[in-house]
């Protein structure tokens, strides 16, 4: 998905909702719109095992549904997401679909003392060309196969390593274990051929109105190399056990949005947009 997904220069920030127009542009509307679908299915942040906090406080995570509205070159993309729990298993899934792009992935894990134990990861991305991507942790060989760009990579297994889509999930774990948000988050992320170490660090608060009214919400930004050509930045939701509200990335000069349109708890009646 990633060569796929490369940012490319912006068209012009003009809406373009013409049909015509929108053909011509297409390849890098796709592109842009898959970006965006990443910062929902892979947000740009996780937790490394030298962040996670003890076990011990909680060994759950609330089963959830939302829905996120991404916005790039006006244009727009719902993405469903949900967790769900069978034994001692969780699945993460998310889903979304315009006339530019169809993507579909999920991933299984399990909660242990330390943290997130990865099982599976699935990613299937349809745009101008169907790209798959896929992450199997192999406990009993002791190794991560990782495939991307239709090549499989093997990495030895070590503690703490994470799929791109499960992360999204530790890192939630691991705020509702603290005590107060780290300053500086710190993680590793398998990849294909690469396990990368990334930083996150804490700014201050901010109050967001969102269709889920008003949230406080806790506030990061990316460590980049360049940050005059690259900014990342993610909003998490103390009230709402530390789950993704906003997200924005900029690349050169093209802006990408992420926003929660509706939320349920899927262990309680739901609530947000469309709940009474």
């Amino acid at each position: 998905m990633a060569s796929f997904c490369r940012q490319t220069a912006p068209l012009g920030i003009q809406p373009m909702f013409n049909r015509h127009a929108l053909w011509g542009a297409s390849p890098r509307l796709a592109v842009t719109l898959c970006t965006a679908a990443i910062l929902v299915i892979a947000p740009l942040c996780s937790l490394a095992e030298s962040a996670q906090p003890s076990m011990s406080r909680t060994t759950v995570l609330r089963p959830f549904e939302a829905v996120y509205q991404t916005n790039a070159l006006g244009m727009t993309l719902d993405l469903t997401r949900s967790l769900r729990r069978e034994g001692d298993t969780y699945r993460l899934a998310s889903s979304g679909a315009n006339f530019l792009i169809k993507m579909n992935e999920s991933a299984d894990f399990r909660l242990t003392n330390s943290g997130i134990e990865g099982i599976r990861f699935t990613s299937k991305v349809k745009t101008l060309k169907t790209s798959k991507r896929a992450v199997e942790f192999d406990t009993e060989r002791g190794v991560i196969r990782s495939l991307k760009r239709d090549e499989w990579s093997e990495h030895e297994m070590e503690p703490g390593v994470l799929d791109q889509f499960s992360q999204q999930q530790q890192l939630r774990l691991t705020l509702i274990q603290s005590d107060e948000p780290p300053e500086t988050l710190n993680f590793r992320v398998v990849d294909g051929a690469k396990i990368s170490d990334k930083s996150w660090q804490r700014l201050p608060d901010e109050i967001l109105q969102t269709p889920l009214g008003d949230i406080n919400a806790v506030h990061y930004r990316a460590v980049h190399k360049n940050p005059q050509k690259r900014a990342s930045e993610i909003w998490l939701a103390p009230s709402l056990d530390y789950l993704m509200v906003k997200t924005k990335h900029v690349e050169r000069s093209s802006t990408i949005k992420v926003d929660i349109k509706s939320l349920a708890w899927l262990d309680e009646d739901p609530m947000g947009s469309g709940s009474d």
